[in-house]
């Protein structure tokens, strides 16, 4: 998919009165096999797309809740064939950078097909000048996803860099870690508002501490954000066992449309 496509495909979703709804994925958590089936499941229940980790060593910033840290950490090793294999299965994924993956704009070091092929990259961690990664990301005919803190009131000078140069859709984080939630549908309906002085054009995902279909209701019905983004809460079922991932995603996917 043409990464331009992805804020056409969240915000297709917003005229139709609903959510768009991405999963974090970890490829091969909580085993391999477990790992694809939940892969096909989200692309058979219309998961708009993907985030999945991409990374060189197992390091990440304060802001990675404990769930996402476990999967991490338990996730089966795996070569560059698997990787392919499960990747090549979602055809609109987000690469969620981590430093250890993409140090510097000319040094990718994590294994290559998580770069391969993917709509969009978004930092775990805050590069200090993010213009010469999107020229890199544009390289690969992708965009850096522009992210902003839904708790926190206005925009600084940063946030409007980032989203001067971002595209697809903005990452908007509702609490200090992923898996917890602080900001309100109001405060997050204030950073729309906000953003869209900057970026008309951006569609906003929310994320962290967005954990049952309740959830997403309480945000579609808000109309504060075009799009929902889970990880904690979809590993953590996974980790459960496909039954209860799938019951779950149904809830989401149901909620969001």
């Amino acid at each position: 998919m043409n990464p331009s496509r992805l804020a056409d495909v969240i915000g297709g979703r917003a005229k139709r009165g609903g959510l768009a709804v991405g999963i974090y994925l970890v490829p091969g958590f909580p085993d391999w096999s477990t790992s694809m089936e939940a892969l096909d499941l989200c692309l058979g229940q219309g998961v708009d797309f993907i985030e999945f980790p991409a990374m060189a060593e197992p390091q990440w910033s304060p802001r990675t809740g404990p769930t996402l840290v476990r999967a991490l950490r338990a996730a089966e090793p795996y070569s560059e064939a698997k990787a392919t294999e499960w990747l090549l299965r979602a055809p609109v994924r987000v690469a969620v950078a981590y430093g250890s993956a993409w140090p510097s704009p000319a040094a990718w070091m994590a294994p290559l097909p998580l770069r391969t092929g993917v709509s969009a990259y978004l930092f775990e961690s805050d590069p200090p000048d993010l213009a010469p990664y999107a020229l890199a990301a544009a390289e690969d005919g992708a965009v850096i996803i522009p992210a902003v803190d839904a708790t926190a009131a206005g925009l600084s000078e940063a946030d409007r860099r980032v989203l001067a140069l971002g595209g697809g859709f903005v990452y908007a984080s509702l609490g200090p870690e992923t898996g917890k939630r602080a900001a309100s549908p109001a405060d997050l309906q204030r950073k729309r508002a906000e953003i869209r002085s900057v970026r008309p054009d951006l569609p906003v995902c929310a994320a962290f501490g967005i954990n049952r279909g309740e959830d997403v209701e309480e945000l579609r019905a808000s109309g504060a954000c075009e799009g929902v983004i889970i990880g904690s809460a979809a590993l953590a079922r996974l980790d459960e066992g496909m039954g209860a991932f799938t019951g779950w995603l149904k809830d989401i996917v149901t909620a969001a449309r």
